[in-house]
Protein backbone atom coordinates (compact mmCIF):
# COMPACT_ATOMS: atom_id res chain seq x y z
CA UNK A 1 0.00 0.00 0.00
CA UNK A 2 2.81 2.23 1.29
CA UNK A 3 4.47 1.56 -2.49
CA UNK A 4 0.90 2.88 -4.28
CA UNK A 5 0.85 5.99 -1.99
CA UNK A 6 4.56 7.18 -2.85
CA UNK A 7 3.75 6.35 -6.73
CA UNK A 8 0.73 8.27 -6.47
CA UNK A 9 2.30 11.38 -4.31
CA UNK A 10 5.09 10.79 -7.64
CA UNK A 11 2.60 11.47 -10.13
CA UNK A 12 0.23 13.89 -8.45
CA UNK A 13 3.47 15.87 -7.90
CA UNK A 14 4.67 15.54 -11.31
CA UNK A 15 1.51 16.45 -13.27
CA UNK A 16 0.95 19.25 -10.97
CA UNK A 17 4.37 20.59 -11.50
CA UNK A 18 4.09 20.39 -15.55
CA UNK A 19 0.56 22.30 -15.33
CA UNK A 20 2.20 24.87 -13.14
CA UNK A 21 5.53 24.84 -15.03
CA UNK A 22 3.90 25.14 -18.51
CA UNK A 23 1.26 27.76 -16.93
CA UNK A 24 4.40 30.26 -16.17
CA UNK A 25 5.92 29.11 -19.68
CA UNK A 26 2.90 30.53 -21.55
CA UNK A 27 2.04 33.80 -19.38
CA UNK A 28 6.55 34.85 -19.55
CA UNK A 29 5.90 33.87 -23.82
CA UNK A 30 2.61 35.73 -23.47
CA UNK A 31 4.66 38.44 -21.86
CA UNK A 32 7.33 38.64 -24.10
CA UNK A 33 5.12 39.19 -27.38
CA UNK A 34 3.35 41.58 -26.11
CA UNK A 35 6.21 43.82 -24.88
CA UNK A 36 7.76 43.53 -28.09
CA UNK A 37 4.78 44.27 -29.83
CA UNK A 38 4.20 47.47 -27.94
CA UNK A 39 7.70 48.32 -28.65
CA UNK A 40 7.22 47.86 -32.34
CA UNK A 41 3.91 49.62 -32.45
CA UNK A 42 5.19 52.74 -30.64
CA UNK A 43 8.51 52.50 -32.94
CA UNK A 44 6.11 52.28 -36.11
CA UNK A 45 3.64 54.66 -35.53
CA UNK A 46 6.36 57.30 -34.64
CA UNK A 47 7.88 56.91 -37.66
CA UNK A 48 4.73 56.35 -39.72
CA UNK A 49 4.26 60.25 -38.43
CA UNK A 50 7.25 61.60 -39.49
CA UNK A 51 6.97 60.13 -42.37
CA UNK A 52 4.29 61.83 -43.35
CA UNK A 53 5.13 65.09 -41.41
CA UNK A 54 7.99 64.96 -43.37
CA UNK A 55 6.30 64.12 -46.47
CA UNK A 56 8.74 61.91 -47.13
CA UNK A 57 12.39 63.65 -47.26
CA UNK A 58 14.74 60.88 -46.97
CA UNK A 59 17.62 63.29 -45.86
CA UNK A 60 14.81 64.55 -42.95
CA UNK A 61 13.83 60.74 -41.86
CA UNK A 62 17.32 59.73 -41.90
CA UNK A 63 17.37 62.01 -39.27
CA UNK A 64 14.67 61.23 -37.11
CA UNK A 65 15.66 57.14 -37.98
CA UNK A 66 19.12 57.83 -36.40
CA UNK A 67 18.24 59.10 -33.10
CA UNK A 68 15.57 56.89 -32.94
CA UNK A 69 18.39 53.75 -33.24
CA UNK A 70 20.60 55.71 -31.01
CA UNK A 71 18.02 55.52 -27.98
CA UNK A 72 17.41 52.34 -28.25
CA UNK A 73 20.88 51.13 -29.01
CA UNK A 74 22.31 49.95 -32.29
CA UNK A 75 22.58 46.12 -31.90
CA UNK A 76 18.39 46.55 -30.39
CA UNK A 77 16.93 48.42 -32.70
CA UNK A 78 16.44 48.11 -36.75
CA UNK A 79 14.92 50.59 -39.21
CA UNK A 80 14.47 50.55 -42.79
CA UNK A 81 12.21 52.18 -45.49
CA UNK A 82 12.22 50.41 -48.76
CA UNK A 83 10.40 51.25 -52.02
CA UNK A 84 8.01 48.16 -53.89
CA UNK A 85 10.95 47.49 -56.07
CA UNK A 86 13.57 46.75 -53.14
CA UNK A 87 15.53 50.07 -53.27
CA UNK A 88 16.56 51.07 -49.73
CA UNK A 89 15.31 54.94 -49.14
CA UNK A 90 16.77 55.07 -45.55
CA UNK A 91 18.02 52.64 -43.01
CA UNK A 92 19.87 52.68 -39.70
CA UNK A 93 20.96 49.53 -38.60
CA UNK A 94 24.49 47.93 -37.13
CA UNK A 95 24.07 44.90 -39.03
CA UNK A 96 23.97 44.34 -42.96
CA UNK A 97 22.85 40.53 -42.78
CA UNK A 98 19.78 41.76 -40.68
CA UNK A 99 18.28 44.88 -43.15
CA UNK A 100 19.02 42.49 -45.79
CA UNK A 101 16.34 39.67 -44.42
CA UNK A 102 13.93 43.08 -43.80
CA UNK A 103 14.14 43.99 -47.28
CA UNK A 104 13.83 40.49 -48.62
CA UNK A 105 10.71 40.12 -46.25
CA UNK A 106 9.55 43.87 -47.05
CA UNK A 107 9.52 42.57 -51.11
CA UNK A 108 6.48 40.67 -50.45
CA UNK A 109 4.33 43.66 -50.10
CA UNK A 110 2.32 41.93 -46.87
CA UNK A 111 2.20 43.62 -43.66
CA UNK A 112 2.22 42.68 -40.04
CA UNK A 113 4.39 41.00 -37.29
CA UNK A 114 7.14 38.64 -38.12
CA UNK A 115 10.50 36.91 -36.56
CA UNK A 116 13.73 35.90 -38.23
CA UNK A 117 17.03 34.32 -36.48
CA UNK A 118 20.47 35.72 -38.01
CA UNK A 119 22.82 33.03 -38.58
CA UNK A 120 25.50 35.05 -37.01
CA UNK A 121 26.35 35.39 -33.50
CA UNK A 122 26.68 37.82 -30.92
CA UNK A 123 29.57 38.75 -28.54
CA UNK A 124 27.76 35.89 -25.73
CA UNK A 125 27.79 33.42 -29.05
CA UNK A 126 23.99 33.36 -29.18
CA UNK A 127 21.83 33.47 -32.16
CA UNK A 128 20.82 36.64 -32.69
CA UNK A 129 16.65 36.43 -32.86
CA UNK A 130 15.02 39.92 -34.37
CA UNK A 131 11.24 40.08 -33.80
CA UNK A 132 9.99 42.62 -36.89
CA UNK A 133 6.89 44.84 -38.31
CA UNK A 134 6.55 46.30 -41.92
CA UNK A 135 3.82 48.71 -42.71
CA UNK A 136 2.67 50.23 -45.72
CA UNK A 137 3.51 54.14 -46.32
CA UNK A 138 1.11 56.66 -47.98
CA UNK A 139 3.36 56.63 -51.05
CA UNK A 140 3.75 52.76 -51.18
CA UNK A 141 7.10 52.69 -49.42
CA UNK A 142 7.45 49.68 -46.71
CA UNK A 143 7.99 50.44 -43.14
CA UNK A 144 9.89 48.19 -41.52
CA UNK A 145 10.90 47.77 -37.63
CA UNK A 146 12.99 45.20 -36.35
CA UNK A 147 13.64 44.72 -32.82
CA UNK A 148 16.49 42.29 -31.00
CA UNK A 149 14.83 39.70 -28.86
CA UNK A 150 17.53 37.62 -28.29
CA UNK A 151 18.10 37.97 -24.48
CA UNK A 152 14.58 37.98 -23.48
CA UNK A 153 14.46 34.80 -25.49
CA UNK A 154 17.47 33.20 -24.10
CA UNK A 155 16.05 34.51 -20.74
CA UNK A 156 12.70 32.64 -21.35
CA UNK A 157 15.06 28.94 -22.35
CA UNK A 158 17.08 29.82 -18.61
CA UNK A 159 13.39 29.60 -17.00
CA UNK A 160 12.29 26.65 -18.83
CA UNK A 161 15.34 25.06 -17.67
CA UNK A 162 14.96 26.54 -13.89
CA UNK A 163 11.66 24.74 -13.87
CA UNK A 164 12.36 21.79 -15.51
CA UNK A 165 15.26 20.80 -13.23
CA UNK A 166 12.88 22.20 -10.22
CA UNK A 167 10.18 19.61 -11.54
CA UNK A 168 12.16 16.72 -11.69
CA UNK A 169 13.61 17.77 -7.98
CA UNK A 170 10.15 18.33 -6.97
CA UNK A 171 9.23 14.60 -8.39
CA UNK A 172 11.70 13.09 -6.48
CA UNK A 173 11.42 15.19 -3.28
CA UNK A 174 8.26 14.17 -3.22
CA UNK A 175 7.86 10.52 -4.06
CA UNK A 176 10.83 10.21 -1.39
CA UNK A 177 8.24 12.24 1.33
CA UNK A 178 5.38 10.34 -0.19
CA UNK A 179 7.14 6.76 0.73
CA UNK A 180 8.29 8.25 3.92
CA UNK A 181 5.12 9.23 5.08
CA UNK A 182 2.99 6.21 3.19
CA UNK A 183 5.77 3.81 5.32
CA UNK A 184 5.05 6.07 8.69
CA UNK A 185 1.00 6.00 8.28
CA UNK A 186 0.64 2.14 7.49
CA UNK A 187 3.22 1.29 9.92
CA UNK A 188 -0.30 0.45 12.36
CA UNK A 189 -2.20 -1.24 9.09
CA UNK A 190 1.42 -3.48 8.95
CA UNK A 191 1.11 -4.43 13.12
CA UNK A 192 -2.34 -5.56 12.88
CA UNK A 193 -1.62 -7.80 9.90
CA UNK A 194 1.39 -9.12 11.89
CA UNK A 195 -0.99 -9.46 14.81
CA UNK A 196 -4.12 -10.94 12.97
CA UNK A 197 -0.98 -13.54 11.97
CA UNK A 198 -0.26 -14.52 14.57
CA UNK A 199 -3.84 -14.67 16.32
CA UNK A 200 -4.26 -16.98 12.87
CA UNK A 201 -1.24 -18.74 14.22
CA UNK A 202 -2.44 -19.76 17.34
CA UNK A 203 -0.88 -16.84 19.52
CA UNK A 204 -4.14 -15.69 21.24
CA UNK A 205 -2.32 -13.30 23.35
CA UNK A 206 -1.33 -11.07 20.28
CA UNK A 207 -1.80 -7.13 20.72
CA UNK A 208 -1.21 -4.41 18.56
CA UNK A 209 0.93 -1.49 20.48
CA UNK A 210 -0.26 1.74 20.76
CA UNK A 211 0.80 4.22 17.70
CA UNK A 212 0.88 7.77 17.28
CA UNK A 213 -0.77 8.16 14.04
CA UNK A 214 -4.09 9.93 14.82
CA UNK A 215 -6.87 8.85 16.40
CA UNK A 216 -8.75 7.31 14.09
CA UNK A 217 -5.66 4.72 13.91
CA UNK A 218 -5.77 4.61 17.46
CA UNK A 219 -9.59 3.33 17.41
CA UNK A 220 -8.93 0.56 15.25
CA UNK A 221 -6.12 -0.57 16.85
CA UNK A 222 -8.12 -0.31 20.23
CA UNK A 223 -11.05 -1.93 19.09
CA UNK A 224 -8.54 -4.69 17.99
CA UNK A 225 -6.97 -5.35 21.08
CA UNK A 226 -10.19 -5.41 22.74
CA UNK A 227 -11.41 -8.33 19.83
CA UNK A 228 -8.02 -9.50 20.64
CA UNK A 229 -8.82 -9.78 24.59
CA UNK A 230 -12.63 -11.02 23.67
CA UNK A 231 -11.28 -14.38 21.63
CA UNK A 232 -8.71 -14.70 24.15
CA UNK A 233 -11.56 -15.11 26.73
CA UNK A 234 -13.98 -17.21 24.52
CA UNK A 235 -10.85 -19.76 23.71
CA UNK A 236 -10.37 -20.02 27.42
CA UNK A 237 -13.82 -20.40 28.20
CA UNK A 238 -14.34 -23.16 25.02
CA UNK A 239 -11.02 -25.02 26.72
CA UNK A 240 -12.47 -24.87 30.06
CA UNK A 241 -15.71 -25.78 28.57
CA UNK A 242 -14.07 -28.97 27.05
CA UNK A 243 -12.32 -29.43 30.24
CA UNK A 244 -16.04 -29.68 32.03
CA UNK A 245 -17.66 -31.48 29.02
CA UNK A 246 -14.50 -34.16 29.39
CA UNK A 247 -14.59 -34.92 33.19
CA UNK A 248 -18.69 -34.94 33.24
CA UNK A 249 -18.63 -37.75 30.44
CA UNK A 250 -15.65 -39.41 31.41
CA UNK A 251 -17.76 -40.76 34.65
CA UNK A 252 -20.43 -42.19 32.82
CA UNK A 253 -18.38 -43.80 30.67
CA UNK A 254 -16.07 -45.27 33.01
CA UNK A 255 -19.03 -46.18 34.69
CA UNK A 256 -20.61 -48.19 31.52
CA UNK A 257 -17.19 -49.37 30.92
CA UNK A 258 -16.87 -50.99 34.35
CA UNK A 259 -19.93 -52.63 33.83
CA UNK A 260 -19.52 -54.32 30.98
CA UNK A 261 -16.16 -55.32 32.16
CA UNK A 262 -17.69 -57.08 35.37
CA UNK A 263 -20.66 -58.29 33.01
CA UNK A 264 -17.99 -60.04 30.86
CA UNK A 265 -16.07 -61.76 33.89
CA UNK A 266 -19.35 -62.70 36.03
CA UNK A 267 -21.97 -65.37 35.38
CA UNK A 268 -25.12 -64.55 33.40
CA UNK A 269 -27.42 -64.47 36.44
CA UNK A 270 -25.29 -60.98 37.61
CA UNK A 271 -25.61 -59.53 33.98
CA UNK A 272 -29.25 -58.26 34.66
CA UNK A 273 -27.85 -54.90 36.15
CA UNK A 274 -25.84 -54.05 32.81
CA UNK A 275 -29.12 -52.93 31.26
CA UNK A 276 -30.33 -50.75 33.79
CA UNK A 277 -27.01 -49.42 34.40
CA UNK A 278 -26.25 -48.45 30.31
CA UNK A 279 -29.60 -47.06 30.27
CA UNK A 280 -29.42 -44.74 33.20
CA UNK A 281 -26.52 -43.61 32.16
CA UNK A 282 -26.91 -42.81 28.65
CA UNK A 283 -29.70 -41.11 30.07
CA UNK A 284 -27.77 -38.90 32.09
CA UNK A 285 -25.16 -38.30 29.29
CA UNK A 286 -28.26 -37.42 26.67
CA UNK A 287 -29.67 -35.00 29.45
CA UNK A 288 -26.54 -33.47 29.42
CA UNK A 289 -26.08 -33.24 25.92
CA UNK A 290 -30.07 -32.01 24.91
CA UNK A 291 -29.80 -29.48 27.84
CA UNK A 292 -26.49 -28.40 26.09
CA UNK A 293 -28.12 -27.39 22.80
CA UNK A 294 -31.08 -26.16 24.49
CA UNK A 295 -28.77 -23.54 25.63
CA UNK A 296 -27.18 -22.88 22.48
CA UNK A 297 -30.83 -22.92 20.68
CA UNK A 298 -32.01 -20.59 23.30
CA UNK A 299 -28.96 -18.22 23.40
CA UNK A 300 -28.90 -17.56 19.50
CA UNK A 301 -32.65 -17.36 19.92
CA UNK A 302 -33.34 -20.26 17.78
CA UNK A 303 -37.28 -21.36 18.19
CA UNK A 304 -39.70 -21.73 15.49
CA UNK A 305 -42.84 -22.17 18.31
CA UNK A 306 -45.44 -18.98 18.31
CA UNK A 307 -45.59 -17.09 21.90
CA UNK A 308 -48.80 -17.22 23.65
CA UNK A 309 -49.93 -15.43 26.59
CA UNK A 310 -49.17 -17.24 29.84
CA UNK A 311 -50.95 -16.36 32.85
CA UNK A 312 -47.65 -16.00 35.44
CA UNK A 313 -49.79 -16.61 38.51
CA UNK A 314 -51.49 -20.15 37.94
CA UNK A 315 -48.20 -20.65 36.21
CA UNK A 316 -46.20 -20.39 39.41
CA UNK A 317 -49.42 -21.96 41.72
CA UNK A 318 -49.32 -24.97 39.54
CA UNK A 319 -45.25 -25.22 40.52
CA UNK A 320 -45.19 -25.10 43.39
CA UNK A 321 -48.11 -27.55 44.26
CA UNK A 322 -45.72 -30.06 42.23
CA UNK A 323 -42.92 -29.32 44.44
CA UNK A 324 -44.65 -28.73 47.57
CA UNK A 325 -44.65 -32.57 47.99
CA UNK A 326 -40.76 -33.11 47.93
CA UNK A 327 -40.09 -29.98 50.28
CA UNK A 328 -42.69 -31.59 52.89
CA UNK A 329 -40.72 -34.91 52.96
CA UNK A 330 -37.37 -32.95 52.89
CA UNK A 331 -38.41 -30.83 56.15
CA UNK A 332 -38.64 -28.08 54.02
CA UNK A 333 -41.16 -24.89 54.47
CA UNK A 334 -42.47 -24.08 50.54
CA UNK A 335 -43.92 -20.68 50.55
CA UNK A 336 -45.35 -18.29 47.52
CA UNK A 337 -45.83 -13.90 47.43
CA UNK A 338 -47.88 -13.32 44.65
CA UNK A 339 -49.70 -10.26 43.22
CA UNK A 340 -53.17 -10.29 43.85
CA UNK A 341 -53.69 -9.62 39.95
CA UNK A 342 -52.93 -11.77 37.37
CA UNK A 343 -49.50 -11.17 35.17
CA UNK A 344 -49.87 -12.00 31.80
CA UNK A 345 -46.45 -12.83 29.98
CA UNK A 346 -45.67 -13.72 26.10
CA UNK A 347 -43.67 -16.09 26.27
CA UNK A 348 -43.26 -20.66 25.70
CA UNK A 349 -44.41 -22.29 28.05
CA UNK A 350 -42.05 -25.17 28.50
CA UNK A 351 -38.95 -22.59 28.69
CA UNK A 352 -41.15 -20.90 31.43
CA UNK A 353 -41.52 -24.07 33.20
CA UNK A 354 -37.48 -25.66 32.61
CA UNK A 355 -36.43 -22.18 34.15
CA UNK A 356 -38.80 -22.02 37.00
CA UNK A 357 -38.20 -26.00 37.59
CA UNK A 358 -33.91 -25.25 37.03
CA UNK A 359 -34.74 -22.97 39.88
CA UNK A 360 -36.66 -24.25 42.35
CA UNK A 361 -34.63 -27.91 41.63
CA UNK A 362 -31.47 -25.56 42.78
CA UNK A 363 -33.41 -24.43 45.91
CA UNK A 364 -34.58 -27.40 47.38
CA UNK A 365 -30.95 -29.11 46.81
CA UNK A 366 -29.29 -26.42 48.31
CA UNK A 367 -31.87 -25.96 51.13
CA UNK A 368 -30.91 -27.94 55.03
CA UNK A 369 -33.98 -29.50 56.32
CA UNK A 370 -36.15 -27.01 58.57
CA UNK A 371 -35.17 -24.70 56.11
CA UNK A 372 -37.01 -22.14 53.80
CA UNK A 373 -37.87 -21.65 50.25
CA UNK A 374 -39.99 -18.55 48.69
CA UNK A 375 -41.52 -17.75 45.34
CA UNK A 376 -42.12 -14.11 44.36
CA UNK A 377 -43.96 -12.77 41.48
CA UNK A 378 -44.06 -9.23 40.39
CA UNK A 379 -45.75 -7.82 37.65
CA UNK A 380 -44.01 -3.92 37.18
CA UNK A 381 -41.48 -5.72 36.06
CA UNK A 382 -42.52 -8.80 35.33
CA UNK A 383 -40.49 -10.59 37.80
CA UNK A 384 -39.55 -14.12 39.26
CA UNK A 385 -37.46 -14.76 42.50
CA UNK A 386 -36.64 -17.73 44.34
CA UNK A 387 -34.87 -17.16 47.30
CA UNK A 388 -33.69 -20.01 50.19
CA UNK A 389 -32.27 -20.64 53.24
CA UNK A 390 -28.60 -22.39 53.92
CA UNK A 391 -24.95 -21.97 53.39
CA UNK A 392 -24.83 -19.68 50.63
CA UNK A 393 -22.70 -18.99 47.89
CA UNK A 394 -18.99 -17.23 48.68
CA UNK A 395 -18.61 -13.78 47.38
CA UNK A 396 -15.64 -15.49 44.80
CA UNK A 397 -18.19 -17.82 43.68
CA UNK A 398 -20.64 -14.97 43.07
CA UNK A 399 -19.57 -14.56 38.84
CA UNK A 400 -19.78 -17.78 37.63
CA UNK A 401 -22.92 -19.29 39.19
CA UNK A 402 -24.32 -18.88 35.55
CA UNK A 403 -21.28 -20.43 33.54
CA UNK A 404 -22.03 -23.52 31.46
CA UNK A 405 -20.23 -26.83 34.08
CA UNK A 406 -19.63 -24.47 36.95
CA UNK A 407 -19.74 -25.92 40.16
CA UNK A 408 -18.87 -24.65 43.83
CA UNK A 409 -16.01 -26.94 45.19
CA UNK A 410 -18.46 -27.60 48.19
CA UNK A 411 -21.29 -28.68 45.33
CA UNK A 412 -19.17 -30.71 43.16
CA UNK A 413 -20.16 -34.30 45.29
CA UNK A 414 -24.00 -33.52 45.09
CA UNK A 415 -26.10 -34.43 41.93
CA UNK A 416 -26.07 -31.99 38.73
CA UNK A 417 -23.89 -31.28 35.76
CA UNK A 418 -23.79 -27.06 36.17
CA UNK A 419 -26.26 -26.68 33.42
CA UNK A 420 -29.45 -25.68 35.30
CA UNK A 421 -28.33 -22.39 36.04
CA UNK A 422 -27.01 -21.52 32.61
CA UNK A 423 -30.27 -22.70 30.72
CA UNK A 424 -32.07 -20.19 33.06
CA UNK A 425 -29.65 -17.63 31.95
CA UNK A 426 -30.07 -18.32 28.57
CA UNK A 427 -33.79 -18.42 28.61
CA UNK A 428 -33.87 -14.65 30.26
CA UNK A 429 -31.76 -13.23 28.10
CA UNK A 430 -34.14 -15.27 25.18
CA UNK A 431 -36.56 -12.59 26.59
CA UNK A 432 -34.47 -9.48 26.76
CA UNK A 433 -34.15 -9.83 30.42
CA UNK A 434 -31.62 -10.73 32.60
CA UNK A 435 -30.91 -13.72 35.53
CA UNK A 436 -29.16 -12.20 39.03
CA UNK A 437 -27.64 -13.45 42.67
CA UNK A 438 -27.24 -12.22 45.64
CA UNK A 439 -26.19 -14.31 48.74
CA UNK A 440 -24.96 -13.70 52.24
CA UNK A 441 -23.45 -16.98 53.10
CA UNK A 442 -24.45 -18.89 56.08
CA UNK A 443 -27.76 -16.97 55.75
CA UNK A 444 -30.18 -16.71 52.37
CA UNK A 445 -29.73 -16.80 48.51
CA UNK A 446 -31.88 -15.19 45.84
CA UNK A 447 -32.30 -15.76 42.30
CA UNK A 448 -33.91 -12.72 40.41
CA UNK A 449 -35.10 -13.08 36.97
CA UNK A 450 -36.74 -9.96 35.03
CA UNK A 451 -38.42 -10.56 32.00
CA UNK A 452 -39.46 -8.14 29.15
CA UNK A 453 -42.61 -8.16 27.85
CA UNK A 454 -42.49 -8.30 23.70
CA UNK A 455 -42.70 -5.32 22.01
Amino acid sequence: MWRLIAWSAFLSFGVLHLLVGALVLVVLIRHHIVECDEILALATEDLVHEYEKFRGDPSLIQQEMDSDVGSHGTDNLFLLISSPSGHVVASASASKSILRKMLDAAKDGAQGTYRFNRGRRNDLGRAISIRAKKTALYDGNVLSVGYNVTDAEYNLIHVAMLLGAAMFMTLFVGAWLGAALARRFTAPLRNLAAAAERIADGDYTARVPASAAGWEIAQVEDAFNRMGDKNEKAMSDLRALTDDIAHDLRTPLTRLKAAAEVAALESAELNRPLPETVTDEVSAMLEMINTMLEISQTENRIDRTPREDVELLSFVTQAVDLYSVLAEEAGIELKMQLPPHPVVFSGHTGKLQRLLGNLLDNAMKFTPEGGKVIVSLTSAPVALTVSNTGPGIAPDDLPHVFKRFWRAEKSRSLPGNGLGLALVRAIATSYGGTASCTSIPGKWTTFHIVLTPQQ
